[in-house]
C-alpha cells in the first residue's frame, strides 16, 4: 500500500471521531518528519469529500476550531490542484449558508481565516466568482451574527478591527487584478448587496464604513463611463442598494461638475420602472447626501441652468405630481430639502405649503412628517428674518384656496383611519434596511389627531410659531399682532366672502389658534414705554375682535370646537392683558381710558351675553369647554387680586390657593396651606401632595394630618387611654409635650390598637422627608412620634415600635442635633419610656442619643449627665455591681465623652470624671481578691473593655498632675524658707504676705485633694487590674484592646510591664495575624493599627525575618489563577503597604528600603492578565505601598527602589489599558494613581528624581497618550458619556498638577532636555489621533495647559526644532499654542 492510501485510509477509519482525524490531519499537515509530497492533496481531497457528504455525521456542524487551525497553517499553493481547492471552498460556502444560528460567533472568523489561507490564493486570483462569493458569505454570516448579538456583550471583538481590514484587503484585490470588467461583474453580482447590508447593520451598531465603500466603488468603477455607471446603478434590484450606490456616486463625483449634472439628472429624473421609487426615494436621498457630504449646487449645468434651478424645479415637479397619493414620501424629500438649503423651496414654498396643508393625513407618520416639515419652514424664514411677510402670505395663499375648494379633512380618529386604508393610496414598502437608511430622516413624536392638527398642530408647529415670535423684534411683532387680528375680523364679518362656508368654522379655529400662539409667545410687554399707542390701537382692536367672535358665536348654533375655540382665545388675551398691567412700568403714565381697560379685561361682552356663552358651555360643552370656562372664572379671581394697589400685601383669595405654585407656598399663611391640603386631600391628588413637600410647613401639616387622622379613627373605634389625642391639641408648646410624656411615663395600661390603621400612619410617615426640616419643627413632629411609640408599645406591636424607633433615629441622626435633653433630663424617666429590650432597637437610639445630643452638648445635657452619674451611683451602692443595662449605659457615656476633640473635650472633661471614678469603683470592686480572679474575669473584660483604657488614660495623667503639683508645692515652700533667712526689718510686710498666700494655697489644695482623687494614684491594685485586662483582650482586631495596649506600651514604667510580658503579648498578636493571612483576606482598615503597634515593638532581627520571610513566600507562589491564590498575594500587598507606613527607625528603614525592592519586582512577575477581575486590587494594591513608602519619612529611599517604583508603574503599560480589554472604572483608578505616586515622588524625593528625567518623560507619555487616546481605543464607537467625560477630565487635571509641579520645582531643569520632545509627542497625540479626545473642550483645556507647561521649560532653542519634527497641522498647533503662552500664561509676576 502506497503512503498516500495508507494515509487516506487513517483518514477514512470511521471508528473514530471526525474532529479527531481532521486533528490528526493537522498534525500530519505540519509535520516535517512526514515527507510524503502529495499529502496536502490528500488531505485536501479528504476534507472535500467528508464535507460534501451529504449522509455523513459531520453535516451537522463544521468542527469550526480545528477547520481554523488548518486554514492557518502554511503550504504551496501549487502542491494541491486549483479545482480541488475550488470545490473544497465552494462546499464550505455552500455548507456556512445552509446552517442557521450555530456558531454564529465563530463563521466570520473561519471565512476570514479561509480567504487569507496561503494554499487557496492562487485560485482566488484566477477565480473572481469564487472571491466574491466568499465575501458575500462572509458579509451575510457577520450580518447574521450581528442582528443576534446582545448591545454590550464585551466578549464579541470590535466590528472596526473586524470589517476595515477585509474592505481594505478587497481594496487591495481590486487593485492587483487583471480583468477589472470582470472582477466587476462579480463583484456586483456576489458581494455588493450583502456588503451594503452589512453597512446598514454597522451603523446601527455605531460605526460607519461608507466611506470605504466608497472608495471601493470607486476603484471598480473609475475606468468605466459615467453613464454605464449610472446605468449599473439603476439595474440594482434593491432599493437600498441603489440609494448606497448613489450616495457613493455623489461623494466620488463631488469636484467633477459634468459628471456630478448626469447623476444629479438621474436622482431627479422620472423613470419608467416604479416611478414612486425612482423618483421619491432617490431624491431625497440625494438631497441628504448633498447634504451630508457638503456637495455645492452653485454650479452651471448642461441646459444653461443652475443645478440649484434645476433642482428646485424638480422639486415642485415631484411635489405636484405625487402630493395626492404619496403624501408621506413627499413630506419626507421636502424636509430633506430644507435641510439642505431653504433656498430650493422658496420660490414655490407657499403653494407647496397651501397643499401641503389642506391635504389628508393618512397616517401617523405622515402627521409627524408634516409637522417637522412646518417646524424647519418656520426656522428658515426665522433665519431670513422674514416671518412677518411669510404669515401675510401664507394667511393670503390659504385664503385663496378655502374661497375656491371645500377642505377634506378628517373630523375624527374613525374617518382617518378610513382614508388610511383607501386603496387608492400607496407608499413604499420600507424594509429592514431602508428603514436604516431613512430612519434619521424622520422625526419620531406622537402628534394628537383631530382636526385642526391636521393643518396647524399646536405641540410642534404651534410651538415653533411662538418660539418664532418670543424671538422678534417689536416692530415685526405688532405687524404680525395687526395682521391676525385683520383678517380675523374679516372672518366674522356675517356672510363673509373670504371663504366658503363649509370652510368657516376651519378658518376661524386655525386663526385662533395662530392668535393664541402669538399671544403666548409675544414679549410687547417688555417694552410698553417705546410703543405704547401702537400697543393701546391693537389692544383696542382685540377687544373689539373677541367682542366681534362672542357675538358671532351666540348668533349660531352651538359648536363645541368653536366655542372651545373662544374661550382659550379669551384666556390667552386676558392674560397678556394681565401681564401687561401687573408688569407696567412705573415711570409710565397711563390714560384714563388704558388704566380701565386693564382693570376690566373681560367687558369686551354684556354681563348677559356672557350669561349666554354660560349656559351653552354648562348645557352643550364637553369637560374640556367646561375646565376652560372653570379657569376663566379663576382667572377673573386672579385679576381682581393682582390688580389691587397694595397686592403685595393682600393675602391671596381662598379660590386660588390651588393655582399658586409649589415654589410659592412660602407666601400662603399657615390656614390657606391647611385649606389647600385639605382640599387635595378631598380630591386625592397624590401629585399634587408631593409638590406640597417643598415647603416645611406643609410637610409639617401633613404629618399633623395623618395623626389626627388617626387620633379620630382610634376615637370612633372607642378606644381610650391613648396619649396621642391629648398630646395633639398642645402641639405648640414642646415643653407641654414633653411634660405629659414625663408625667405619663411609668403608665403600664395596656392598649388594643387597629393594626392596620397602625401600619397605614407609619408607612404614610416615612414617606414623608421629616429629616429634612429645620429643627423647630422637627422637634415637635419628633415629640409627637414618640408619644405614638410609646402607645404602640403599650399596645404590645413590637414590630410597628421598633419603625416607629427607627424613624425617631432617624431623626435624631440627620440635620443639627435635637435637645432631647432638655425636655428628659432624668435617665429613669427615659429608659421607662424606651426600655432595652434585646428585640428591639433601643440600643441603637441611646447610641444615637450620646453620639448626637450628648457629645455636642446640647441643651440640657449637663443636667442629664448629672441625672447618669446619679442613677449609675445609685444602683453601684444599692449592689456594689452594675446590671448589664446601666453597664452598657456608663460605657456609652464614656465613649461619647472620651470621643470629643478641641474645646467640647476640655468642657466634657468634668462630667467626665465623675463617671469615670463609678467605672473605676465597679472594676476594682470585681477585682478586689489579689489570690483568686473571678471566674467570669475573661467575659468581664469584654464588657467593660471599651472603657478601661479611658479610665486608665485619666489615672496615669491625674496622678502626673497631682505629682506636678506636689513638686509646685515643695518649690514654694523652699522659697518660703529662702525669704525667712532675710533681715526681719526689710521684708516684714512681705514675708507677710507670703505667709498668707502660702496659707491660702495650703486651704485650696487640702481643697482640691480629697480622697477620691488620692485613691486615683497608680497602685498596686490598679496594675494588677491592668494586666488581668491585657491578658484577657488578646485580639489584634479589637480597637479597644490596642488601645489599652498602647496606653500600657506607653507608660509600662509606671504599671511595671517587663520585657517578657510586653513580648508575650505582641507575639500572641503576630501568631493572630498569621493565621488570619493563611486563612482569608485582611481587613486593612481592622490592622492597620495592630501592624504600627506590633512593627514598632519588633526587634530589628524580628524585622529582618519577617521580610525575608514574605521574600520566600512570594518567590515559591506562582501567578495566581485560583481564588486562594488571589487572596494570597493580596495579603502580601497589604502587609507591604502596611509596614510601609510604620514609623521606623533607620535600621528598620534601611532593612525595607532593601526588600521593598525585591518584593515589588517579584510581585509585578506575578500579577494576572489585564483582563483578570482581581487585576485591578492587585495593581492599586502595590500602588499604595508604593505611595506609602515615598510618604514615609522615616525611610531613607535609594535610588535603586526609586528605579524600580517607576519601572513597576511603566509595566502597568497605562496606554494600553483599554484595548487590552480594561474597564473604565479600572482605567480611571490606575491613571489616577500613578500621577498622585509620582507627584508624591517629585514632593518628597525632588533631588533623586532630578536623575531620572527619562524615566519621568516617559510615564508622562505613557498618561498623555491614554487620555488622548481613550475614545479610539473603546469597544464601542459611539460618543464619550458624561462619566466618560468627567473622568478623562479630572485625569487630565491631575497630569496638570505634576507638570506645573515639575515646572516649578527642582526638577525643571533636568526636564529641560527632554521638554521639547515630550510637548512634539503631546502634539502630535492631539492631531493624529483617530477621533481624539481632545476634540471635548473639558478635556482639550487641560491639555493646553500641560503643552503651556512644557513650553515653559523649553528654551528659545527648541522652537525651530518642534517646527522642523513636527508635521504641518502639529506645526499650526504649536503656534496657536506659543502665541497663547506669550499673550495669556508667559508672565506669572505682579504688576
Amino acid at each position: 500500500m502506497e503512503i498516500g492510501e495508507e494515509l487516506m485510509s487513517w483518514l477514512k477509519d470511521d471508528k473514530k471521531e471526525y474532529t479527531a482525524r481532521l486533528e490528526f490531519a493537522i498534525k500530519v499537515w505540519q509535520s516535517l518528519d512526514f515527507v510524503y509530497i502529495n499529502k496536502y492533496e490528500v488531505i485536501c481531497k479528504w476534507l472535500l469529500d467528508t464535507l460534501s457528504n451529504e449522509n455523513a455525521e459531520n453535516t451537522e456542524e463544521l468542527p469550526i476550531a480545528q477547520l481554523q487551525q488548518l486554514f492557518g497553517l502554511r503550504a504551496q499553493p501549487g502542491l494541491v490542484d486549483v479545482k480541488t481547492k475550488i470545490n473544497l471552498m465552494r462546499v464550505i460556502l455552500k455548507r456556512i449558508e445552509k446552517t442557521e444560528n450555530v456558531n454564529l460567533h465563530a463563521h466570520p472568523q473561519l471565512l476570514q481565516s479561509l480567504i487569507n489561507f496561503e494554499l487557496v490564493q492562487d485560485a482566488l486570483r484566477a477565480n473572481y466568482d469564487l472571491l466574491m462569493c466568499s465575501y458575500g458569505t462572509l458579509f451575510t454570516s457577520y450580518e447574521t451574527m450581528l442582528r443576534n448579538s446582545i448591545d454590550g456583550d464585551l466578549s464579541q471583538p470590535r466590528h472596526a478591527d473586524f470589517i476595515l481590514p477585509l474592505l481594505q484587503q478587497m481594496r487591495d484585490y481590486v487593485q492587483r487584478a487583471q480583468n477589472h470588467k470582470k472582477l466587476l461583474k462579480a463583484y456586483t453580482y456576489a458581494a455588493l448587496q450583502p456588503l451594503c447590508q452589512l453597512l446598514l447593520q454597522l451603523r446601527q451598531h455605531n460605526l460607519c464604513c461608507f466611506d470605504q465603500l466608497a472608495a471601493l466603488e470607486q476603484q471598480l468603477t473609475e475606468s468605466l463611463p459615467i453613464r454605464d455607471v449610472i446605468a449599473r446603478i439603476a439595474q440594482q434590484p434593491q432599493l437600498h442598494v441603489r440609494l448606497l450606490l448613489l450616495e457613493s456616486l455623489l461623494l466620488n463625483q463631488r469636484f467633477d461638475n459634468v459628471h456630478l449634472d448626469l447623476v444629479l439628472r438621474f436622482a431627479f429624473g422620472k423613470h419608467e420602472t416604479n416611478p414612486l421609487e425612482q423618483s421619491l426615494s432617490l431624491a431625497t436621498h440625494a438631497l441628504e447626501s448633498l447634504r451630508k457630504h457638503n456637495i455645492s449646487l452653485q454650479f452651471q449645468m448642461s441646459n444653461k441652468t443652475t443645478a440649484m434651478e434645476f433642482v428646485t424645479e424638480q422639486i415642485f415637479e415631484l411635489v405636484k405630481e405625487h402630493k395626492d397619493e404619496h403624501l408621506g414620501e413627499v413630506l419626507m424629500m421636502l424636509c430633506a430639502a430644507l435641510r439642505l438649503n431653504p433656498l430650493l423651496l422658496e420660490p414655490n414654498v407657499y403653494q407647496i405649503t397651501v397643499w401641503m396643508l389642506t391635504k389628508p393625513k393618512r397616517t401617523d407618520k405622515e402627521l409627524c412628517l408634516y409637522s417637522d416639515y412646518l417646524v424647519q419652514l418656520l426656522d428658515m424664514f426665522r433665519r431670513l428674518s422674514s416671518a412677518e411677510r411669510f404669515i401675510m402670505q401664507l394667511m393670503k395663499s390659504l385664503r385663496e384656496w378655502l374661497r375656491n375648494y371645500e377642505l377634506q379633512l378628517p373630523g375624527s380618529d374613525a374617518k382617518r383611519r378610513r382614508l388610511s386604508t383607501d386603496k387608492n393610496a400607496t407608499s413604499i414598502e420600507l424594509n429592514l434596511y431602508l428603514e436604516l437608511i431613512l430612519k434619521p430622516h424622520s422625526s419620531v413624536s406622537s402628534v394628537p389627531s383631530d382636526r385642526l392638527a391636521q393643518t396647524w398642530p399646536s405641540q410642534t408647529a404651534g410651538a415653533a410659531f411662538t418660539r418664532l415670535v418670543s424671538h422678534l423684534m417689536a416692530k415685526p411683532s405688532i405687524v404680525i399682532w395687526k395682521m391676525l387680528l385683520h383678517t380675523f375680523s374679516e372672518l366674522l364679518q356675517p356672510d363673509t366672502p373670504s371663504v366658503l362656508p363649509v370652510n368657516l368654522n376651519f378658518a376661524i379655529e386655525l386663526q385662533v389658534s395662530l392668535l393664541c400662539q402669538y399671544l403666548l409667545g409675544t414679549r410687547l410687554a417688555e417694552q410698553v414705554q417705546h410703543h405704547q399707542a401702537e400697543l393701546a390701537q391693537g389692544r383696542r382692536h382685540m377687544a373689539q375682535v373677541l367682542q366681534q367672535f362672542g357675538r358671532h358665536l351666540l348668533a349660531r348654533e352651538h359648536n363645541r370646537s368653536t366655542m372651545n375655540a373662544f374661550l382659550e382665545c379669551v384666556d390667552r388675551a386676558t392674560s397678556f392683558e394681565l401681564l401687561l398691567s401687573y408688569y407696567w412700568p412705573d415711570g409710565l403714565a397711563k390714560s384714563e381710558q388704558e388704566q380701565e381697560e386693564l382693570q376690566l379685561p373681560y367687558k369686551f361682552l354684556p354681563s348677559d351675553e356672557w350669561e349666554l356663552i354660560q349656559q351653552r358651555v354648562h348645557n352643550f360643552g364637553k369637560s374640556t369647554c367646561r375646565q376652560r370656562l372653570q379657569r376663566l372664572e379663576l382667572q377673573l379671581l386672579q385679576t381682581n387680586w393682582l390688580l389691587l394697589p397694595n397686592q403685595r400685601h393682600e393675602s391671596c383669595p381662598d379660590a386660588l390657593l390651588e393655582l399658586v405654585p409649589p415654589q410659592l407656598l412660602g407666601h400662603l399663611s399657615r390656614g390657606q396651606k391647611q385649606l389647600r391640603l385639605q382640599q387635595q386631600q378631598r380630591r386625592h391628588h397624590q401629585q399634587q401632595n408631593e409638590d406640597l413637600l417643598q415647603d416645611a410647613e406643609c410637610v409639617e401639616l401633613l404629618a399633623l394630618q395623618l395623626l389626627q387622622d388617626y387620633a379620630d379613627t382610634l376615637k370612633t373605634e372607642k378606644i381610650k387611654g391613648t396619649l396621642l389625642a391629648k398630646q395633639l391639641q398642645l402641639e405648640g408648646d414642646e415643653t407641654k409635650l414633653s411634660a405629659a410624656l414625663r408625667q405619663h411615663c411609668g403608665s403600664s395600661k395596656q392598649l388594643t390598637l387597629p393594626v392596620e390603621a397602625t401600619n397605614e400612619l407609619i408607612e404614610a410617615l416615612q414617606r414623608l422627608p421629616l429629616a429634612q426640616l429645620m429643627s423647630s419643627i422637627k422637634l415637635r413632629l419628633w415629640l409627637l412620634i414618640f408619644t405614638l411609640h410609646h402607645d404602640v408599645r403599650r399596645g404590645q406591636l413590637k414590630e410597628q415600635a421598633n419603625q416607629l424607633l427607627d424613624q425617631l433615629i432617624d431623626l435624631l441622626h440627620f440635620g443639627k442635633p435635637l435637645p432631647i435633653c432638655s425636655h428628659f433630663p432624668q435617665l429613669p424617666e427615659l429608659l421607662q419610656l424606651v426600655p432595652i429590650e434585646d428585640a428591639s432597637n433601643s440600643w441603637r437610639f441611646y447610641e444615637m442619643l450620646f453620639g448626637r445630643c450628648i457629645r455636642r452638648l446640647t441643651a440640657g445635657g449637663e443636667s442629664f449627665l448629672a441625672s447618669c452619674a446619679e442613677h449609675f451611683r445609685e444602683q453601684l451602692q444599692q449592689t456594689r455591681t452594675l446590671q448589664l443595662v446601666e453597664r452598657r449605659l456608663l460605657l456609652l457615656a464614656i465613649e461619647a465623652l472620651s470621643g470629643a476633640s478641641g474645646v467640647q473635650a476640655r468642657r466634657m472633661q468634668r462630667h467626665l470624671q465623675p463617671l469615670l471614678e463609678i467605672y473605676g469603683q465597679f472594676v476594682a470592686h470585681k477585682f478586689r481578691s489579689a489570690k483568686k480572679p473571678p471566674a467570669d474575669a475573661a467575659e468581664f473584660v469584654q464588657h467593660t473593655l471599651s472603657g478601661f483604657a479611658v479610665y486608665l488614660s485619666s489615672c496615669i495623667n491625674r496622678a502626673a498632675k497631682l505629682q506636678r503639683e506636689q513638686l509646685d508645692e515643695d518649690k514654694k515652700k523652699q522659697q518660703l524658707e529662702q525669704l525667712e533667712e532675710k533681715p526681719k526689718e526689710k521684708n516684714y510686710k512681705a514675708k507677710k504676705r507670703q505667709e498668707e498666700q502660702g496659707d491660702e494655697e495650703e486651704k485650696s489644695m487640702e481643697l482640691s485633694s480629697p480622697e477620691s482623687e488620692k485613691s486615683t494614684l497608680i497602685d498596686e491594685n490598679l496594675r494588677r487590674i491592668c494586666k488581668i485586662y491585657i491578658g484577657h483582650s488578646l485580639n489584634y482586631r479589637n480597637v479597644h484592646a490596642i488601645k489599652l495596649l498602647n496606653v500600657a506600651l506607653t507608660h509600662r514604667e509606671q504599671l511595671h510591664l517587663d520585657q517578657d510580658e510586653i513580648e508575650f503579648v505582641l507575639d500572641s498578636y503576630w501568631r493572630q495575624l498569621n493565621a488570619d493571612i493563611e486563612a482569608a483576606t485582611l481587613d486593612i482598615q481592622g490592622i492597620e493599627p495592630a501592624i504600627k503597634l506590633i512593627i514598632g515593638y519588633k526587634t530589628n532581627e524580628d524585622f529582618l525575618l519577617l521580610l525575608r520571610r514574605l521574600s520566600t513566600q512570594l518567590e515559591g507562589m506562582q501567578r495566581p489563577e485560583t481564588e486562594a491564590q488571589h487572596t494570597s498575594l493580596q495579603n502580601i500587598l497589604i502587609l507591604l503597604q502596611l509596614f510601609s507606613k510604620c514609623s521606623l527607625s533607620s535600621i528598620k528603614g534601611a532593612m525595607l528600603n532593601e526588600h521593598f525592592e525585591l518584593l515589588i519586582g517579584n510581585i509585578s512577575l506575578r500579577l494576572p492578565g489585564v483582563g483578570d477581575a482581581a487585576y485591578r486590587n492587585h495593581v492599586v494594591r502595590l500602588l499604595e505601598a508604593q505611595g506609602a513608602l515615598a510618604s514615609n519619612r522615616t525611610v531613607p529611599l535609594t535610588g535603586e527602589t526609586l528605579d524600580s517604583i517607576l519601572g513597576t508603574m511603566l509595566e502597568i503599560n497605562i496606554k494600553r489599558f483599554i484595548i487590552a480589554g480594561g474597564s473604565l472604572d479600572d482605567f480611571l483608578v490606575l491613571h489616577a494613581g500613578i500621577s498622585e505616586n509620582l507627584l508624591l515622588l517629585l514632593r518628597q524625593h525632588g533631588t533623586l528624581m532630578s536623575d531620572r528625567a527619562a524615566q519621568l518623560t516617559a510615564l508622562c507619555q505613557d498618561l498623555v497618550e491614554a487620555i488622548v487616546c481613550y475614545r479610539s481605543d473603546r469597544k464601542q464607537a459611539q460618543n464619550l458619556s458624561d462619566r466618560e467625560l468627567d473622568g478623562l477630565a479630572e485625569l487630565a487635571l491631575k497630569l496638570v498638577t505634576l507638570l506645573a509641579g515639575i515646572a516649578a520645582g527642582p526638577q525643571a531643569l533636568a526636564v529641560k532636555r527632554v521638554a521639547p520632545f515630550l510637548l512634539i509627542f503631546t502634539i502630535k497625540q492631539m492631531v493624529t489621533t483617530e477621533r481624539p479626545t481632545t476634540l471635548f473642550e473639558k478635556i482639550k483645556v487641560h491639555l493646553d495647559r500641560i503643552c503651556h507647561e512644557l513650553i515653559s521649560l523649553c528654551d528659545h532653542r527648541a522652537g525651530h526644532f518642534i517646527l522642523r519634527s513636527s508635521n504641518e497641522a502639529g506645526a499650526r498647533m504649536y503656534q496657536n499654542l506659543v502665541k497663547e503662552h506669550d499673550k495669556y500664561h508667559k508672565f506669572r509676576g505682579k504688576v
